[in-house]
């Protein structure tokens, strides 16, 4: 994989700069397909660097495990004597934390903001749903999973305030998760294969849900790893999406066959698949 440009995390932004810089943090973001491959997080996109970057790998993250770092992949658009130059830079965002039982943690898992960009805090915990369909359909007893808020409360413990993400087990084989906003309104699916972990993104979003979103469904990730439910080094060497022949799947979802074009994440919204509108 080609080298990227690393630099300060937290420099100042492109606005902030004399430059004429321009960054993602304040853009809306489309519909996107993303991929976990390793240490990183891709779009569909053979040609683009990563969008995100984790400090483990994450097919090999363990119970043992306790600390990963999130970083994403910022591309700058600088104006060098009237030439438009592109820059990455690493931004680190999040770090994943997974504190053992003796700190007696309200959650299992979180994410711990570390960028003012970064929407907030975030812990997550299980749920099990009340309808027997989703156990008949051979999801795991219709565990799902909500992702609060965490705030730190004056014995510096972590409270749950209001929930920001609700994944969802699917109805449909295909699916292994619906992500949702606090409201319900859909966000994501989770599509996995022996070969593949993806999250097809529905929704446009700011910059900053979409990277609590990742830093969301890592964690998810983790747990299942650390509980044993996912093979581990399932998507160490997941290539596929990089493979030409590779840009189109389909996967059946409530009746209707999707077709999720790797190579243009715009095809969503023009069938219909755009989910709804969320602001931040």
């Amino acid at each position: 994989m080609a080298e990227f440009e690393v630099t300060d995390t937290d420099l100042p932004s492109y606005h902030d700069s004399a430059n004429n810089e321009v960054t993602i943090d304040k853009q809306t973001l489309g519909p996107a397909t993303l991929y976990i491959a390793g240490r990183f997080v891709h779009s569909s996109d053979p040609e683009a660097p990563p969008l995100y970057e984790f400090s483990h790998s994450v097919g090999f993250l363990r119970d043992s495990d306790r600390t990963v770092k999130v970083e994403r992949v910022d591309q700058i658009v600088r104006d060098h004597n009237g030439t438009p130059r592109v820059q990455t830079r690493n931004r680190h965002l999040f770090d994943l934390r997974h504190p053992t039982a003796g700190e007696f943690p309200t959650f299992e898992y979180h994410a711990e903001s570390t960028s003012r960009r970064a929407l907030c805090s975030l812990g997550i915990a299980t749920f099990r749903s009340k309808s027997g369909l989703l156990a008949r359909v051979g999801k795991t007893k219709g565990k799902g999973y909500r992702v609060h808020r965490a705030v730190r409360g004056a014995d510096r413990r972590h409270e749950a305030r209001e929930v920001i993400f609700t994944a969802a087990p699917s109805r449909d084989r295909a699916v292994g998760f619906e992500w949702s906003d606090g409201e319900g309104h859909l966000l994501a699916r989770e599509v996995e294969t022996d070969e593949l972990m993806s999250l097809v993104v529905t929704a446009e979003m700011g910059a900053p849900l979409r990277d609590a979103l990742v830093a969301a469904w890592v964690l998810r990730v983790w747990w299942e790893l650390a509980k044993g439910n996912y093979q581990s080094n399932r998507w160490e060497h997941s290539e596929c999406w990089l493979d030409p022949l590779m840009s189109e799947f389909s996967m059946e979802t409530a009746g209707v066959t999707w077709d999720v074009l790797m190579a243009d994440d715009s095809t969503l919204q023009q069938n219909g698949y755009s989910g709804r509108r969320t602001e931040n």
